[in-house]
């Protein structure tokens, strides 16, 4: 009795924020899938599916900031777990907000043009949850993972810029704005995957 007594109240609370953080990352991947399945391959439950997890998504992001406000003592860095857990919520966002933005152009299957850029986020987080998964037995593996979502990254601007420049020379300008606003949403969720692969990269500098 004494024990359990000193363990809830005295011992500071301990929390695997490194799982926690995986796992939101791992529903991210499951919606980045279904991003595909909805706008390639015309599956409309995976439409709805984006949308379900989302929803679990935050949940999963509310609950690991509740932990990080009442847990005492991390393993890693305090602000770095905001600065990951804050990135991946607006991944998952930013895939929703991508979804219905295309349904309210009308838009309801993509070209292959936008089936690359779509498997660029997928292998994105992809990358991301293996990282997530070797931070503490192999972050020497971690870190050749968050260098290759940088570099997806680089290769998905490559191809944002083609498509821009295509946009461009258009003469249908409804066709231009929607896609056009559609290649920035994309670009934006890709640059933060990058910028959660620099967060992931401090953990583990930091835990060195």
């Amino acid at each position: 009795m004494i024990t359990s007594f000193i363990k809830k109240y005295i011992l500071p609370k301990e929390i695997d924020f490194i799982s926690a953080m995986s796992e939101h990352a791992l529903i991210i991947k499951k919606m980045t899938d279904n991003l595909y399945k909805c706008f390639i391959q015309n599956n409309s439950n995976a439409c709805s599916l984006i949308l379900e997890q989302q929803k679990e998504a935050v949940k999963i992001r509310d609950k690991n900031m509740k932990d990080l406000l009442n847990v005492f003592i991390t393993p890693i860095d305090k602000e770095s777990i905001y600065r990951v857990t804050t990135q991946l919520d607006w991944i998952a966002i930013s895939i929703k907000h991508f979804m219905l933005e295309a349904q309210a152009y009308g838009i309801y299957k993509l070209d292959s043009d936008f089936a690359q850029l779509i498997k660029l986020l997928q292998l994105q987080i992809q990358l991301l949850t293996a990282g997530f998964k070797t931070v503490k037995k192999e972050p020497r593996s971690t870190a050749k993972n968050a260098q290759r979502v940088r570099d997806v990254y680089d290769e998905l601007v490559s191809l944002y810029i083609n498509n821009m420049a295509k946009l461009a020379n258009s003469k249908n300008s409804n066709t231009t704005f929607s896609k056009r606003e559609l290649l920035v949403q994309i670009k934006d969720t890709s640059q933060r995957m990058r910028i959660t692969a620099n967060y992931l990269e401090d953990i583990i500098m930091k835990m060195s």
